[in-house]
């Protein structure tokens, strides 16, 4: 078994529910319209899509192992380290590639000139809160994972510290440079406990407990 086969089991078992990805393509046409009449409005265009990342890319491993979802692939042979790559993968492709839509909007609509979409501080916001949702929710479950971001996002000093928001449109050389550096070190961390915590655990069923 390969890695291209446990990205094609978690699309099919819905790892990213239908609703969200229509969410995400509200949001980019969304995106794409206000890109049009303004094209320096990159970073209230992308506001949306990086939100409902955190809450999609949040989808949890753990719970939904332990109730049977993905015996078939975690019996196949596969190595476990590719099926927790294939769920992150999975997990986190659909806010990727509408970031992308977003940004190919944005140098289109202006003509090159504005590229907020791709500075450095986006790309840490975009991917690195991706791989940061995934890994903290591989623990949790969808729901739970939400709740904590919604509080995050909410309560003031907690968005001052946690929020991505933050990051968009920043430089290397910004005041935002530290919080670009703990975003980065916070996602490779949590991708790597995450990773290691499915290699590596056993993953009994709810029923058997």
């Amino acid at each position: 078994m390969t890695f291209l086969y446990a990205v094609r089991y978690f699309q099919v078992v819905g790892v990213v529910p239908p609703l969200f990805v229509g969410g995400f393509v509200i949001a980019v046409v969304a995106a794409a319209a206000q890109l049009t009449s303004d094209p320096s409005a990159a970073i209230d265009a992308l506001t949306p899509v990086l939100l409902l990342q955190l809450f999609v890319a949040s989808s949890g491993f753990q719970f939904p192992a332990r109730r049977g979802h993905y015996d078939l692939l975690l019996t196949s042979g596969t190595p476990r380290w590719k099926i927790a790559l294939a769920h992150c993968l999975v997990s986190i492709a659909p806010g990727i590639l509408s970031w992308l839509c977003v940004g190919l909007t944005e140098l289109v609509a202006s003509r090159g000139e504005h590229t907020t979409s791709f500075a450095v501080g986006t790309c840490a916001a975009v991917i690195g809160s991706s791989l940061v949702a995934w890994g903290g929710a591989v623990f949790s479950s969808r729901p739970a994972a939400t709740i904590a971001w919604l509080l995050i996002m909410t309560i003031p000093p907690a968005a001052h510290l946690g929020s991505p928001l933050r990051l968009l449109g920043a430089t290397a050389q910004g005041p935002e440079r530290l919080a670009l550096a703990a975003t980065v070190l916070c996602a490779c961390a949590l991708l790597a406990i995450a990773v290691g915590f499915i290699t590596r655990a056993t993953t009994p069923l709810e029923a058997t407990q």
